[in-house]
């Protein structure tokens, strides 16, 4: 599954690439903000996941993890701009009878940009793309004894600049498919390593390949009231680090959410 949506991953960064040089010329500097959701973005969701984390242990850990997150979103005269956190937390993914403490804090903001509408059936399909930062760190303390003063925990972080690719399709003033694209392309990385037997440095500037968070949902979402609006998405995520002991860890998630919207 994991080497099944990387090279997923690689090949929709692909085609991103080849559709920005398509259209990029076409842009319309009047962005549609009629449907997309402006404002304050709350969500809340659980997903299986799954993480092997080298650096405590070769074996692969499973368990639900609950996804919180919240966001704010405003539209500008040719971008929108973007702020999100996501917090997940959970004492619960096991290997058999040995469970870890597994804590990811993601943080990111960015900007997208119109495409031009299209049309699509009959309906109306918006695309935005654009850049963003992001952090992600991933804590990971197994419950296992330990003597003296050693512990056993793990750490791991990205620093990343990224890319955003948002598209929306309205099936009616009501009822929009809607989804988003996101991945890290260049971060500095953080990982623990052990000073008393590694003289390797714990930051390391990080490729595509060596280091990558990325997401890929799809979703519906339904206009309840002019400002107010309620989605149900699937999500999948992936976070991999191997320019150390290796760590990679895959979730797929069911999302449910509010935004009520403050502009117009």
């Amino acid at each position: 599954m994991t080497k099944l949506y990387m090279n997923g991953t690689k090949a929709v960064l692909a085609a991103i690439v080849l559709s920005i040089a398509c259209q990029v010329s076409g842009q319309d500097p009047s962005p549609s903000y009629s449907d997309f959701p402006l404002g304050i973005s709350v969500q809340y969701g659980l997903g299986n996941y799954s993480i092997k984390d080298k650096y405590i242990s070769n074996e692969k850990y499973t368990g639900t993890l609950p996804f919180y997150s919240i966001g704010w979103t405003k539209g500008h005269d040719k971008y929108i701009y973007r702020l999100k956190m996501i917090l997940r937390n959970s004492d619960q993914i096991d290997n058999y009878n040995v469970s870890t403490e597994i804590t990811k804090l993601f943080l990111t903001q960015g900007f997208i940009y119109h495409l031009k509408e299209r049309s699509l059936f009959a309906h109306y399909l918006n695309i935005w793309i654009g850049p963003s930062t992001e952090f992600l760190l991933n804590y990971n303390k197994p419950e296992i004894a330990v003597s003296g003063f050693d512990y056993a925990q793990s750490y791991a972080a990205l620093v990343s600049l990224g890319l955003n690719v948002a598209a929306e399709y309205n099936l009616n003033h009501k009822l929009q498919l809607e989804s988003c694209f996101s991945t890290t392309l260049v971060s500095m990385g953080f990982r623990t390593v052990d000073q008393e037997e590694d003289n390797r440095s714990p930051v390391k500037p990080l490729t595509l390949f060596s280091g990558m968070s990325s997401s890929l949902d799809l979703g519906v979402r339904y206009h309840l009231f002019t400002r107010l609006s309620v989605m149900v998405a699937y999500e999948l995520d992936e976070f991999n680090i191997n320019a150390w002991e290796k760590i990679i860890s895959v979730s797929d998630n069911i999302l449910i959410g509010l935004n009520y919207r403050f502009q117009k």
